[in-house]
């Protein structure tokens, strides 16, 4: 049973965006003007913006919504959704009334932002409830790569969970490599394209940023995700697996972090970080272990 219920004579259904980033959050209220809140927070009226309907069921089956919104309307812009501002988002729909309105009086649902389709100058996002994450599989599977993300956290600052983060391993004799240590700044001296560019001082051996990520400081991109690294060359040439958003420009500012190949030589050698190696790197292939015996 719920703890309360918003008055049904005067019922208005609301949403709260926020984003997974620095980003502002954005409040939509289902009534014909501006909505302020007894905290203080004002719900911009959703002209513009169209839910579909929610369902609630007994079981653990996920919900999910779909929110269409016009793009010329200013809470959510195409810039922010094509650069992945919303990726991830929390999204928290409730339920208050008009007359006395009460942020999160009656919790509706908890949804994260997924998929975004954009067509003209209209956008649908689909929102997934969070009981989603119970479908999901878990446990761990045998794979000759390590399932481990290299550090405990990302290059935004955000802390990996128990299931991703064991690379470091405990803050003890097994000690991996740290972020702090091996994140570094630089300044863009060429531009290729969205894909390419360099900063000439970089001194790093052949390929060590390869599979890390970078993310800029200054200029048209900065703020944005961080994007994964596909090739790092001698010269500080950076090639990046998908494109910036923006066309950077000389004398951007970035910050970047090495990665792994997630090999065992590469946790070896590389790291020197064996110990903390998360893959089955003997364990026979499919082929092997599957052929019939023979004299």
């Amino acid at each position: 049973m719920k703890a309360h219920v918003a008055d049904w004579q005067t019922r208005v259904y609301c949403v709260r965006i926020e984003p997974a980033n620095d980003a502002p959050v954005v409040r939509l209220a289902g009534y014909p003007t501006d909505l302020p809140m007894s905290n203080g927070q004002v719900y911009l009226t959703e002209s513009g913006y169209e839910f579909s309907g929610l369902d609630s069921t007994t079981t653990f089956a996920s919900a999910s919504i779909d929110l269409s919104g016009i793009l010329q309307m200013g809470a959510v812009s195409r810039t922010d959704l094509a650069s992945g501002v919303y990726d991830n988002a929390r999204v928290y729909l409730f339920a208050t009334s008009w007359a006395n309105p009460v942020e999160d009086e009656e919790p509706l649902a908890l949804m994260f932002w997924g998929k975004v389709e954009m067509v003209d100058d209209r956008y649908t996002a689909q929102l997934m409830g969070a009981i989603d994450a119970l479908s999901q599989s878990a446990g761990r599977s045998y794979a000759p790569t390590c399932p481990w993300t290299l550090f405990d956290e990302t290059l935004d600052g955000r802390v990996l969970d128990w299931a991703h983060s064991k690379c470091t391993g405990p803050r003890a004799a097994q000690d991996g490599p740290l972020l702090a240590d091996h994140k570094v700044t630089g300044t863009l001296t060429s531009v290729t394209d969205q894909y390419m560019f360099a900063d000439s001082a970089r001194t790093e051996d052949n390929d060590w940023f390869a599979y890390g990520t970078i993310r800029f400081t200054t200029g048209p991109n900065a703020g944005l995700k961080p994007i994964q690294i596909k090739a790092f060359t001698a010269g500080g040439v950076i090639l990046l697996h998908e494109a910036m958003f923006y066309l950077p420009e000389v004398g951007d500012e970035y910050e970047m972090i090495p990665g792994c190949r997630k090999t065992a030589d590469a946790c070896k050698n590389k790291w020197s970080n064996k110990i903390n190696f998360g893959g089955q790197d003997h364990v026979p292939a499919p082929s092997v272990y599957s052929q019939v015996g023979r004299k």
